[in-house]
């Protein structure tokens, strides 16, 4: 059985190929180059599982490589697969789509495409772009569409200097995925970890209102108090216990939807909070907290999860902190920081509110994002650090925030008209 892996990187490598060559699968990755030559040369790439200072090297050997670049050889490995999966992050599912479609359109036997993004409606998504680029009397419902809750953190590729050592992929021990069961053709992929669920919109949500949401709050409150790594943001006590509040918001609000079984015990939240302590994975802020814009959306993890709570009564005041803390949040190299804080200064944050969050900053959650934000710009300036976030105690009181400010005070004002 012949296996496609669209996107060798973090999830790519680091999950899926891993899991496919241990399951027996022939394994081919679609890329861009170095990664691709690096791994047409080697044969073979390391994933490094951590936990604390232990740690354990598979070598996950036998594999093939293919530049995306060229078109022809990249749509004839798409043809010969039995499975085709991407890793390519949400935002970049459009580019492939045309190559998955031109090799789709030149198979016979149905085959199945699993999305390993971090997107809620990552397989239908992908269905109609891939639609869209099929060749007149394709039918596409002969394939399978779906997406891939992936339980695995990986926070790292390594590219040794000397270029005969192969790439290492650095993540975390959890090795399971779920998959919508109803939504592949013929039969299930026999790979290990695979999970088919009837309810993927649950599983979703679970892990993007509690694990997500968790993690993302961990690196927005990290920047704020000067933290380059999760795992030393979440060991503040204070951050720790803020963190572990805005999940408890958000399993409240699954257990309201979905049932306390799918919404885990309080137990599963301490197993999660030990995973953002794992300092063997040395999770960068900047890459936790990349693209805000994305992660405030409507029903992305931090408004999602608040979204969910306020439904069954519950005040999501964390989540709410946490949200604010991701409008602020500044990573020179991201632009799409650059991006939401343009937007903030032009449209202030009632603005950014309404069209990235869907909020109103009027009430409700809206209101209490906008009072968080308020308070958190009246002390932020360059170079600022937050010593309490419950008190709001800045570092130094410095001047007037500078126009390199992600946020001026106008804006935030304009919140509360």
């Amino acid at each position: 059985m012949k296996a496609v892996v669209i996107g060798p990187g973090r999830i790519g490598c680091g999950f899926a190929g891993q899991l496919l060559r241990e399951s027996g699968w022939e394994v081919s990755f679609l890329g861009r180059e170095p990664v691709v030559r690096r791994l047409q040369r080697m044969g073979r790439y390391v994933v490094r599982l951590v936990e604390g200072i232990t740690s354990d090297d598979i070598v996950v050997a036998g594999i093939s490589a293919v530049c995306l670049a060229n078109s022809r050889a990249a749509v004839a490995e798409i043809a010969a697969a039995d499975l085709v999966v991407t890793a390519v992050g949400a935002t970049n599912l459009l580019a492939v789509a045309p190559v998955i479609a031109a090799g789709l359109a030149r198979r016979r036997k149905a085959t199945n495409v699993i999305a390993f993004e971090n997107l809620a409606r990552a397989g239908p998504h992908l269905k109609e772009q891939v639609t869209g680029h099929l060749p007149a009397g394709c039918d596409i419902e002969q394939h399978g569409f779906s997406g891939a809750v992936v339980s695995r953190a990986v926070s790292h590729r390594l590219c040794p200097l000397n270029e005969t050592e192969p790439l290492v992929f650095v993540g975390d021990r959890p090795s399971t995925f779920a998959v919508d069961g109803g939504a592949l053709r013929g039969t299930i992929p026999d790979v290990a970890g695979l999970q088919a669920v009837d309810d993927y919109e649950a599983e979703v949500c679970r892990k993007l209102y509690s694990y997500s949401a968790g993690h993302a709050a961990c690196a927005y409150l990290g920047y704020l108090k000067g933290y380059h790594f999760v795992h030393t943001a979440v060991r503040d006590p204070e951050i720790r216990a803020i963190v572990r509040e805005a999940m408890v918001e958000g399993q409240r609000g699954l257990a309201a939807r979905y049932g306390p079984a799918r919404a885990g015990t309080e137990a599963d939240l301490d197993a999660v909070m030990e995973r953002f302590a794992n300092a063997g994975l040395a999770d960068p802020i900047v890459r936790v907290g990349r693209d805000p814009r994305r992660k405030l959306s409507a029903d992305d993890r931090l408004v999602g999860a608040a979204r969910l709570a306020t439904e069954c009564g519950t005040t999501p005041a964390r989540l709410a902190l946490a949200m604010a803390a991701a409008m602020v949040f500044c990573d020179p190299a991201d632009p799409a920081c650059a991006a939401m804080h343009r937007e903030l200064q032009e449209d202030g944050v009632a603005g950014v509110l309404r069209s990235v969050c869907g909020l109103s900053s009027d009430e409700g959650l809206g209101r209490l994002v906008a009072d968080e934000l308020r308070s958190l710009v009246g002390g932020w300036t360059e170079g600022n650090l937050m010593l309490s976030l419950e008190q709001r105690q800045w570092s130094w009181a410095g001047p007037a925030p500078v126009s390199a400010a992600p946020v001026s005070a106008a804006p935030v004002s304009a919140a509360a008209t």
